[in-house]
This record gives structure tokens, C-alpha cells and sequence, in this order.
């Protein structure tokens, strides 16, 4: 007989097949309760994983969408962020669920703003607004709001910010949604310290945060006022606070697992290990909150490449630093204070001072409400670039700063400011006194590259004061911290002062020259323009430094600082000079006016680089010269014969020194 094969009814097949789709049916059912569990308790690696499985049977709906947008962001899956999001806000929008719709669209424009695509973060700002057109007063408004203040805010706009986030706070009110009135609170506080109401400002982001302590507020809204109260307190100069709150942060974001927010948090640990002079780690920070940031948000992963610049400028890592910087400007982040001292360094003065010159007409939000972090610097270059007006102006404006901040930090930076300015007009004692305080106060509150820094100036100060013992004290102690710091640069440049050539006084007469109105010529012509005179400038006046045996000692900006073994080489050279650029303007049509200065006195000799109150005196004299006019004391007219006619001989009461000099103006007209 043949064998029998088996054979199935359809009845048994139809049987199976439905116990196969319905044991499938329960798997995929499993899966998305389970994505939904671990969504519910934070495990967003298993909630992404779980609901990306789902989705790809195309089993999610809008409200699952929404949830695997959000596992995929704290979960480090950025590229899958926008896609479900966008979905999810199609898919509410399709079942008619605007509110919900408008919820995911608010969260699209942070998205987008934080990854630099402007032009899709206003529109779906638009379209959530649309979308809630005749719709009740509801928390999606004030995610609309929290985008408009945080948008006018970033702008400049505090009123603008004001008043979104005042209606903010009625609304949370309103609908007793706890989250939307701690955000009104938190942008209000901000649009607060904008406007100059310190107090008031701070003691609205004060409550935001114990609102978050509190509990009970969504993980992003805790995270962003967490950001956001650490760089209130990085824009008014508390360290101390802003530090305590960026080691709390980082324990939150482990505690729930939050990827995103860590990169901010570790950018903030890095701010203020930096300021701690623990540069090591703080580079490890700066560069890991880059990294992390890089793929989430590129607009905030600049400011943190920004902050690596910043440290390895201290390590002495200058070509790093100048790559960190070049990546944020990049991104879009404009790399000031740090690349302008940078080029600084470097000697490129005029450059730095366009650049700090720039970045201090910045009207933005974030850069004004920190705006004491730009002054110091805006100080320093200034000074370096013969720009004494935009110096004292950028020290009184940060003194200002100090009383209505009144934090130590920027009191210690006002001070040191103001000392910079001191020394700079020859007034030692105010400078003696003002760096000592600054020094002593960055101490105090545990900063010590500031303090260093602080130390090295003033060592100049008790040089110029005729105090040997007390300046290589100052740079013995400015070097030590520079050393535990391992910024080597700051290392070798301190050493080089201690083991330089041993200090003689010697008699000079000295010679200080500058272009009068520079900063008019610069807009003027037009930076390529301006180059080439000042290179022509400059190659004109060595010229008659060397031809009348003079020692250029210094070159910054259009300024040169000289000295001479002889009075009348000295008049002699400035007539030439003279002589020179008014021969030019007549076969030309145009040079520029210069005015010189020159006095011959007692000074500090250290190898070439002198130093004392008769170089200061000597640069006082110059600064109430003219265009095209010679001023010089009496004590070289008289020691360099009758050869040299002077008229308008008068008393100069000069800054920084007791007793007034007299003067005379020398004419050139006849050499």
C-alpha cells in the first residue's frame, strides 16, 4: 500500500495561522508596554529600543512618537530626535489633536534653534502658534511663550522678554501648571538682570530653582533651569554658587540618566574648574562637553569649544587654543574675549583691538548679561594699543558693574582694571594699591591665574615705585601659581623677568611718538587701507630713529616708545620726523599727524627695557602734544644747546606725578 501523507483540514490551518498572528500581535503588544514602562522609569537606552522596534512595524502612535522622541534624545540617539518628533506632531495634527500638535512643534523650535537651523525653528514657531489659534488658554501656550521670551531675550529684547514671561507666570498660575510658571520665573529673572534690577533678577531665578529642588517639575524643565540658574551666576560673577550648582547638576543628570543636559553641566564644571586653576581637568571637560554637545546641539557645543580655548590660551597651548577658537566661530559662537588677548600675545595689537572693539558693541542677551567677562580684557588690549579712552571708559563701566553686581569676582576684576589703567597714567601709588586689593580679593575667593596675574602687574607697579624687594617677591609668587597651574607659558615669561639682567639707573632722554585721532582714520579708510599707512608709517619713522642713533625700545599699535644717548639726537630726530611726514603731505596730499613727546630723566635699565617714573612722565608729555607738534621738557631743551628753537614754554600738571614738568613746544618749521 502507498504510504499516507498528513493531511490538515483548513479548519486546523486557519487555527494556527490566527495563534501565530495573535502570539505575534502579543510580542509587539509586550514590546510597547515594555517601552512604555521604561519610558515611565528613565531607562531611555531600553524605552528607545523598545519603541524603535515598534516603530518599525509601524505600530506608534502619536503619543508613542513623542515618547520615542524624547528616549532618543536623553539616550544619545540625536539623529532619530527630529524625525519622531516631526511624525508625532503630523500625527496629532491628523487626528485633530492641535494642542498636542502645537506641545511637539514648541519642542521642534528648541530643537532646531540648539542645532543653529534658524530658518526651521521659526517655522515651526509658526506653525505652533497657528496651530493654537481658538484654542483655550493651556500649558501649550506657555512652551509658545518660554520661545518667544527666550527668543527676545537672546535678542536683547529684555522688555519683550519681560512681558512674555510675566503673562508665563499668570498662565502656570492660572492652570496650576507648576513648570510653565518656575519657566516664567526663570526667563523673567533673566529679562530682570538685563534691565540692571540685579536684586530683583536674581531673586526670581532663585525661586525658579526651588521650584525644581522642590520636585515634581518634568526632567527638561528641571534641566533648564538648572543651566540657566548656573550661567545667571557665571554673568554675576558667583563663583562660589555657580560652582556648588554645576556639581549638583552633573549628579542629576547621572541620577536620571539625561545625556543632553551632561554636555551643558560639564561645560559649566569646566568654566569654573578653569577659574579654580585646575586647567588639566577642566580642558578634559571642556573637550568631553564638546563632544557631547556636538551632536545634540551645535550652538551650545560652540560655547564649550570656546571655553577650551579660553584654558589652553592658559596652558600656553596656543595653537590648540586658536584651533578650539577657529571651531567656534564655525559654529557660530564669536570667540572674544579670548581670541583678541590671543592675538595680543602674539603682537598683533591692532587686530585684537578691532576685535575686542566689535565684541563689545554685541547687544545680544547672553553677551550683555555678562558683559564683566569681556571688560577686563577690553582694559588690557586697549592700554596696549595707546587707546586710553576706550581703556578708562571699559574700567569705569566695570567698576560700575562691581557695585550694582556686588560679587567679589567682579570687584577683584574692577580693581585689577583700574590698576592697569593706574600704571598705564603713571599714578604707581593708585596702581600699588589697586592691585594689591584685586590680588588679594582673587585669592580670597580661590581664582589664581587671576591673582597671578594680578601679582605680575604689581610687581611692575613696586618697580616703577622704587621697590626692588617687594616686585621680585610679587613675580616669585606670581610664578609658583602659574607653575602649579602648568600654564608654562605664563612660567617662562615670569622666570625670564626674575633671571633678567641685573637693574642699573641710567640717564636717557626718551621719545614717545602716536598718530592723533587713529581710531577716526581706522573707520575712515578701511582696515586694508589703514595696513598699508601704518606700515609706510612705521617704515618712515625708523628710518629717523636710525639715521639720528636712536633705540626703538617698543612698537605697539602706531605708537613707538625710543631712547637716546643725546638731547639734541633726540629734538633732532623728532624734527626730522616732522620734516618728514609734512614733505609727504605736501607731494601726496596726505600723511598723518604725529605727536611726540620728550623728556630726559632717570630710569630703570634691565638689558634695554626701562622702566620708571620718568618713562611715564615722558609718555604724559606726549599725550598733550598735538598733531604734528614736538613737546619737551625743559631739562632736554636745556641740555641739548641753542641749536633748537622752543616757544610756549608752560607748566604740565601730570597725572601720577607730584610736581608739575615744565615744557615747550619745539619748531621743526625751519630744519
Amino acid at each position: 500500500m502507498p504510504r499516507r501523507g498528513i493531511t490538515r483540514s483548513s479548519t486546523q490551518i486557519q487555527c494556527k495561522n490566527w495563534w501565530k498572528n495573535s502570539a505575534m500581535a502579543q510580542t509587539e503588544d509586550h514590546a510597547l508596554q515594555r517601552g512604555r514602562e521604561a519610558f515611565e522609569r528613565h531607562a531611555w537606552a531600553t524605552a528607545f529600543e523598545e519603541l524603535h522596534t515598534c516603530d518599525a512595524d509601524g505600530l506608534l502612535s502619536a503619543e508613542d512618537l513623542e515618547r520615542l522622541g524624547e528616549a532618543a534624545r536623553w539616550s544619545r540617539h540625536f539623529e532619530q530626535v527630529l524625525d519622531a518628533l516631526e511624525r508625532a506632531a503630523a500625527a496629532y495634527e491628523s487626528g485633530g489633536d492641535r494642542r498636542s500638535a502645537a506641545r511637539v512643534a514648541a519642542k521642534l523650535t528648541i530643537e532646531y534653534h540648539a542645532r543653529q537651523s534658524d530658518a526651521l525653528a521659526a517655522g515651526w514657531f509658526a506653525r505652533a502658534r497657528r496651530l493654537l489659534e481658538g484654542e483655550p488658554r493651556c500649558g501649550e501656550r506657555g512652551l509658545v511663550l518660554l520661545c518667544m521670551a527666550q527668543g527676545m531675550f537672546i535678542a536683547g529684547d529684555e522688555r519683550g522678554a519681560l512681558r512674555a514671561s510675566q503673562e508665563m507666570v499668570e498662565l502656570g498660575r492660572e492652570l496650576e501648571d507648576r513648570d510653565i510658571e518656575a519657566l516664567g520665573r526663570l526667563v523673567m529673572g533673566h529679562a530682570r538682570l538685563l534691565g540692571g534690577e540685579v536684586t530683583e533678577g536674581t531673586a526670581l531665578i532663585d525661586e525658579a530653582m526651588a521650584s525644581a529642588l522642590g520636585g515634581g517639575l518634568e526632567l527638561w524643565t528641571t534641566g533648564q533651569i538648572f543651566c540657566s540658574t548656573i550661567f545667571a551666576c557665571r554673568n554675576r560673577g558667583d563663583w562660589g554658587r555657580a560652582g556648588e550648582w554645576s556639581v549638583a547638576s552633573l549628579r542629576w543628570c547621572e541620577r536620571h540618566s539625561l545625556s543632553g543636559f551632561a554636555g551643558l553641566c560639564r561645560f559649566h564644571r569646566a568654566e569654573v574648574m578653569r577659574l579654580r586653576g585646575d586647567l588639566r581637568r577642566a580642558e578634559r571637560d571642556a573637550r568631553e562637553a564638546a563632544d557631547e554637545l556636538l551632536g545634540a546641539a551645535p550652538r551650545w557645543a560652540a560655547w564649550a569649544l570656546h571655553e577650551l580655548g579660553e584654558i589652553r590660551r592658559r596652558l600656553g597651548d596656543l595653537k590648540g587654543a586658536v584651533e578650539a577658537f577657529r571651531r567656534s566661530a564655525e559654529l557660530g559662537f564669536d570667540p572674544e574675549p579670548g581670541l583678541a588677548l590671543l592675538r595680543l600675545g602674539e603682537g598683533k595689537t591692532n587686530a585684537a583691538l578691532r576685535a575686542i572693539s566689535s565684541a563689545l558693541t554685541d547687544a545680544s542677551g547672553p553677551v550683555r548679561e555678562g558683559r564683566w567677562l569681556m571688560l577686563p580684557a577690553a582694559v588690557e588690549i586697549a592700554i596696549a594699543a595707546g587707546d586710553a579712552e576706550l581703556a578708562r571708559a571699559a574700567a569705569q563701566e566695570l567698576e560700575d558693574l562691581a557695585e550694582s553686581l556686588n560679587t567679589a569676582a567682579v570687584r577683584a576684576a574692577a580693581l585689577v582694571a583700574g590698576g592697569r589703567v593706574a600704571l598705564s597714567e603713571s599714578r604707581m601709588e593708585d596702581a600699588v594699591r589697586d592691585l594689591r586689593q584685586g590680588a588679594h580679593i582673587w585669592l580670597g575667593i580661590g581664582v589664581p591665574y587671576e591673582a597671578a596675574q594680578a601679582r605680575e602687574l604689581l610687581a611692575g607697579a613696586y618697580r616703577d615705585v622704587g621697590d626692588p624687594d617687594a616686585a621680585e617677591l610679587a613675580l616669585a609668587a606670581a610664578r609658583a601659581s602659574f607653575e602649579r597651574m602648568g600654564a608654562d607659558h605664563d612660567v617662562r615669561r615670569i622666570a625670564a623677568l626674575l633671571s633678567g639682567p641685573v637693574a642699573q639707573i641710567v640717564v636717557r632722554t626718551f621719545m614717545f611718538t602716536d598718530i592723533v585721532g587713529s581710531a577716526r582714520l581706522v573707520e575712515t579708510l578701511g582696515d586694508e587701507q589703514w595696513e598699508a599707512l601704518l606700515a609706510w608709517h612705521d617704515r618712515t619713522l625708523r628710518a629717523c630713529f636710525q639715521r639720528r642713533g636712536g633705540e626703538e625700545i617698543k612698537h605697539e599699535g602706531d605708537g613707538f616708545f625710543v631712547a637716546f644717548a643725546e638731547p639734541d639726537k633726540a629734538l633732532d630726530c623728532a624734527r626730522l620726523i616732522q620734516r618728514s611726514l609734512s614733505d609727504h603731505r605736501r607731494d601726496h596730499g596726505f600723511a598723518p599727524g604725529v605727536r611726540i613727546g620728550i623728556h630726559a630723566t632717570e630710569a630703570t635699565d634691565r638689558g634695554g627695557d626701562y622702566s620708571g617714573r620718568g618713562v611715564h612722565a615722558t609718555a604724559r608729555i606726549a599725550a598733550a602734544a598735538g598733531a604734528g607738534e614736538i613737546i619737551a621738557s625743559r631739562a632736554v631743551i636745556e641740555a641739548a644747546g641753542p641749536g633748537f628753537r622752543a616757544f610756549d614754554e608752560r607748566s604740565l600738571e601730570l597725572r601720577g606725578l607730584e610736581a608739575p614738568v615744565v615744557v615747550a613746544t619745539i619748531d621743526w618749521s625751519t630744519v
